[in-house]
């Protein structure tokens, strides 16, 4: 057997407002709601948080391009037979097929002396949300000991 009150209101029941009916207004202390403001906020917040990240590490991976782009530049110009031209095709060819979407601009400049090869190149990057970041300019520079042409 069950003992159930038909058409009570428990919240009243030690105070005696039974007899009240609710108006449609919420009272000053209903926080009813609340919880999905304060959860778009922090998703809104962890997004962002998301963008920045994800266009920081972007920029680093492009950056280890560029520098591997002038070691290998390097190299290849510094082989038996090899010259400055060859040294800034092997660059440019890395830069455009790893690193084509991210780059705002690159100049590759190579230098083949008897001693050594030098590849230095200027790059300018552009952030993935270009409101969320500055651009990132930057030099890499590197050098390879020639070979002597027999």
């Amino acid at each position: 057997m069950s003992f159930r009150m038909p058409n009570r209101n428990y919240r009243c029941f030690d105070t005696g407002c039974r007899g009240r009916k609710r108006s449609g207004a919420r009272s000053p202390g209903d926080e009813s709601g609340a919880a999905v403001i304060e959860t778009l906020m922090a998703m809104g917040m962890a997004l962002i948080t998301a963008a920045f990240l994800m266009n920081g590490l972007l920029m680093l991976y492009t950056r280890s391009v560029i520098q591997y782009a002038a070691d290998s530049g390097a190299r290849a110009g510094a082989l038996s037979g090899g010259t400055a031209s060859i040294c800034e095709d092997t660059a440019e060819r890395i830069i455009s097929s790893l690193a084509g979407l991210y780059q705002d601009s690159t100049e590759v400049d190579c230098d083949r002396q008897e001693a050594l090869t030098t590849a230095e190149i200027a790059a300018r990057l552009r952030p993935v949300f270009p409101s969320l970041g500055p651009s990132w300019s930057f030099t890499m520079r590197a050098t390879s000991v020639t070979e002597p042409v027999p």
